[in-house]
């Protein structure tokens, strides 16, 4: 081989050389750039946020470092910790609920007149057991509703002699009302009227003299009655 052959392989090899390390081929990628993999960007080779670096075992989408995701250290939850407590559901659903009083309360802000309803209910199982409450919504069934639940939630077991009447008679005093209750024989009945009437029967008293002195105010007077029916309390 001549000497001008040879030098003419060599040119050809160099600028061979040159072609190949600044063309890059159908694979490579620079390293400058960034591609799209369907979900996310994401560097050659991966980086925390690459989903095939972290696969997951069953084999589903996404990696397993992913919040809100099993098997990860965000779901720190017990099993069974959600569980329904079925106990509450059954008293709840065993208290007979009795509506005393609803109203229409208005309150004056900077946009004018804002309007809601109060709701007083009394719940109570007819043996014992029996529980108030007073609570506000923006309408009619959702003041209801939300009285009822908290009435049930605040009942209360009270003892009961053997005609179903209370064991001493009592006089109570809260706010400007003041109720009397004092036992009776069986067959009396129950002697009480207006929001008292209510709040005996379904506290499961059959035979009972009561009496109601001072305000005639349904709020106080179911807030007195109850107070009275609290000295009873079993324990």
């Amino acid at each position: 081989m001549t000497n001008q052959d040879s030098q003419t392989t060599a040119t050809n090899a160099i600028s061979n050389n040159t072609t190949a390390n600044s063309t890059p081929t159908q694979n490579q990628q620079p390293n400058n750039t960034r591609s799209f993999d369907g979900n996310r960007f994401q560097r050659p080779g991966g980086f925390r946020g690459n989903n095939d670096r972290f696969p997951r075992p069953d084999g589903r989408s996404g990696s397993v470092g992913q919040p809100n995701r099993p098997g990860n250290r965000f779901d720190r939850r017990r099993p069974g910790g959600n569980r329904p407590n079925n106990r509450n559901k059954e008293d709840a659903n065993s208290l007979e609920s009795q509506v005393i009083l609803v109203r229409r309360i208005t309150r004056v802000v900077k946009g004018g007149k804002r309007m809601r309803f109060s709701a007083l209910v009394v719940s109570g199982d007819r043996a014992g057991k029996i529980g108030f409450g007073l609570k506000k919504g923006l309408d009619f069934q959702d003041a209801v509703a939300k009285a009822t639940k908290k009435a049930q939630d605040s009942a209360i077991k009270i003892k009961l002699n053997e005609v179903s009447s209370i064991d001493f008679p009592i006089q109570e005093k809260y706010k400007s009302c003041e109720i009397m209750l004092k036992p009776a024989k069986s067959g009396t009945g129950v002697i009480a009227g207006g929001f008292l009437r209510p709040v005996l029967e379904l506290a499961g008293i059959k035979n009972i003299y009561s009496k109601i002195i001072g305000s005639r105010n349904k709020i106080s007077g179911v807030q007195t009655a109850l107070r009275t029916l609290q000295k009873f309390e079993a324990k």
